[in-house]
Order: C-alpha cells, then structure tokens, then sequence
C-alpha cells in the first residue's frame, strides 16, 4: 500500500513540475505576445525617431538622403511620434479584443480610421508638414522671369505672405483629408471635394498691390496709384491667373485600383486574424485547464501525504526546483544573450535596444520562477517548525 502510495505521489509530483514548466511559458506568453499593454508598453519605450534616423545612415551613398531632409524627416517623427503611438495603441485594444473573444467581429478599416487615420492624428501631421516652403514653390513657378527689378522686392514678399496664410492652407488640407481617407480604406464609394483658392490668391494679390501702393520703389515714385496698379498688373496679373482658384479631388485624381488593392489588403489581414483567433481561443482554453490541473495535482499530493509536514515538504520542494532552475536558467540565458548582441555588427541604437527587449520579454517568467522559488522555501520552512496538535491520552 505504501508503495502505491509513494508511486502516486511521485507520478503527481513529476506532472505538476512538468505542469508548471508548461504553464510558466504559457504564462509568458500570455503577459507579453497576447498582452496589449506589453506591446504599447515596449512602443512607448522605442525611440522611433532614432531608429529611423539610424536606418537612414545605413544607406548606400547613392541611396541615401540630403543631409536638410533627413534632418527634417527626423524632426518630423519626433514631433509625431507621441501622436502615433498613442493612436498604435488605441487601435491594439480592438483588436487584441477581437483576438481575445471579447468582440465576435472586427472592422480594421474603421478601427484604423478612427485610431491611426483620426482627424486629430492627419490634423498632427499637416501641422508639421512645412507647407509655406511648398506653397511658396509653387507661387514662384508662376512669377514672370523678366519682372523688372524695382519689383523685385514684391517677390520677396511672398514668402511672408504665405507664412501668414499657411494657417488656412492647413485648415483646407484637414478638411480634404477625412473624406479621402474614408474613400481610400472603403469606407465611402466615392470622393468629391473642392479646396477653394481664391481667398489665398486674393488675399497675396491684395497684399502684393498694397505694399506696392505704399512704399512704390524710388523709380515708381512718381506714378499715380492707378498707374501703379497697371504696372502691377502687368506682371503679377498673369501669375495670379496661372494659380487655379480651387483644386477638384475625385476618384479620377487617384489610381483606380488603389481603394481596391487597400480593401483586398485589409480582407486579407481580417482573415489571418480570424485564424489567429481561433489558435488563441485553443491557447486560452488550454490555459485555463493547465491552471485547474496544477490545483487538481497540488490537492492530490496534499490528499495522499494527509499530513500538513510532508505535504508543504513535497509541494515545496517541487515549487523550488523549479523556482531555482527556471531562475537561474533565464539569468545565464540573457548573460549568454547580452554577449551575443554586443558581438553583432548592428547600429549602436538597435544593440541597445535588443538587451532590453529580452529582458523586458522574459521579465515575466522570471518572475513567476522567483515566486515560485520563495513559495517553495516557505512552504519547506513551514514543513519544519509546524508541530502537529497532540492528542489526549485516552484514559
């Protein structure tokens, strides 16, 4: 009797190590992979910016960009990158919770409209876009060559005049974009938009003949103000008339496959989700019942030994084995990493980055062995000072 006794405590205890060993990497990936807090976590604490701008010097000579517009690039991502992030991480909950059973269904065109394609993040990302420079460009193509030089300070003007209306510039831009974007990601059939103009081009027109009008250059001085605005319209008559007084977007101005290539795209990766959802709905099933079967294992063992020594002693002494290797073993594995990553050829970011990405990673099944581990040495301790209650001597 005693023999089956120790032999079906010995087989409990052999699968409630191998138990929690299975369950300490499912543990782990159900803190980190499966955890969107993990992943928005690890986000916030990689400098996009960096890593770009990493990337950019990696580049072959002839690939690579001017020293103003990657600087500018790099601006640009470090102005946007809290924005980014934070609508990465508001799109991950959705989806983490369609994956997760949570939502029986997904929309990943509206999920990414209203997170990463909001009107606050497009909003973002045209304020950042140095659109007087391009405006300006643009305006200069249009100025006559032969302007004569005492107007020339009229064209030095534009640049200023520009910078004052680039506010509304903007303004029109975020207003175009919502409609466009619903377009392109399926969510309309159709996009018809006008950005009007006209205000701009009076407005620089006004201001062009006006500062004419009021400080004329020393050769012009002698003009009346009807001859001076001849004089103006002669030259700046022409560019204002070259600049169109509002620019028409519809379906024609972009490729006609392009909403279709975008919603194929979008079906495609629904459906790797929906697959992927099934395999985590086996994951969490198997989860759940690994985490019954380690209570199960444990209430056997305490049943068989009926004494509170020796069944502290046992699951003690099994909680601490396996405290003691996986703790040891993540601490020599991310040594023996640690010293591989300083071995590679990479950019410094990337090597600084990679160390803490294992560590972060294996944090949680490091502390799960930890925990473990001192269970088991209180439970090994309680084994040993707990006195069991005497029994009256029967009389």
């Amino acid at each position: 009797m005693k023999f089956l006794k120790g032999l079906a405590i010995g087989l409990l205890s052999f699968l409630l190590f191998w138990s929690l060993s299975t369950f300490g990497i499912s543990f782990l990936i159900n803190q980190t992979i499966l955890n969107p807090n993990f992943i928005t976590s690890q986000l916030d604490k990689l400098d996009v910016a960096a890593l770009v701008e990493e990337i950019i010097s990696e580049q072959e000579d002839e690939e690579a960009f001017s020293e103003e517009l990657e600087t500018a690039l790099v601006d640009t991502i470090a102005e946007l990158e809290p924005t980014i992030k934070e609508g990465i991480g508001d799109a991950a909950e959705p989806i983490y919770d369609y994956l997760k059973g949570k939502s029986e269904s997904i929309d990943l065109a509206q999920t990414i409209r209203d997170n990463l394609l909001s009107s606050e993040v497009i909003a973002s990302l045209v304020d950042e876009l140095d659109i007087a420079s391009l405006a300006t460009e643009i305006i200069s193509e249009q100025i006559p060559e032969d302007i004569p030089e005492d107007l020339e300070f009229l064209v030095e003007d534009v640049d200023d005049i520009i910078a004052e209306l680039e506010p509304t510039i903007k303004e029109e831009l975020v207003d175009a974009a919502d409609p466009i974007l619903d377009y392109l990601v399926g969510e309309s059939q159709s996009v018809s938009i006008e950005i009007s103009l006209e205000p701009i081009v009076e407005e620089l027109e006004e201001t062009l003949k006006e500062t004419l009008l009021e400080s004329p250059p020393a050769e012009l001085a002698g003009l009346s103000p009807s001859q001076l605005e001849q004089y103006f319209d002669m030259y700046f008559g022409e560019m204002t008339e070259m600049i169109p007084s509002t620019i028409e977007l519809d379906e024609t101005v972009f490729p006609s496959e392009l909403p279709t290539q975008i919603a194929e795209a979008l079906e495609t990766v629904e459906e790797k989700l929906e697959e992927a959802k099934e395999y985590i709905g086996y994951f969490q099933l198997g989860y759940n019942i690994l985490i019954g079967l380690i209570v199960l294992l444990i209430a056997g063992i305490v049943l068989l030994n009926r004494q509170v020594r020796s069944a502290t002693r046992k699951v003690g002494t099994i909680f601490l084995t396996y405290g003691v290797l996986w703790f040891a073993g993540i601490l020599v594995a991310k040594y023996f990493a640690g010293k591989q990553i300083t071995q590679l050829d990479i950019p410094p970011y990337t090597r600084e980055l990679l160390p803490r990405l294992v560590n972060d990673f294996s944090a949680p099944l490091q502390w799960f062995s930890l925990g473990l581990l001192i269970g088991g040495v209180a439970l090994l301790i309680v084994s040993f000072v707990y006195k069991p209650r005497q029994q009256p001597d029967e009389v």
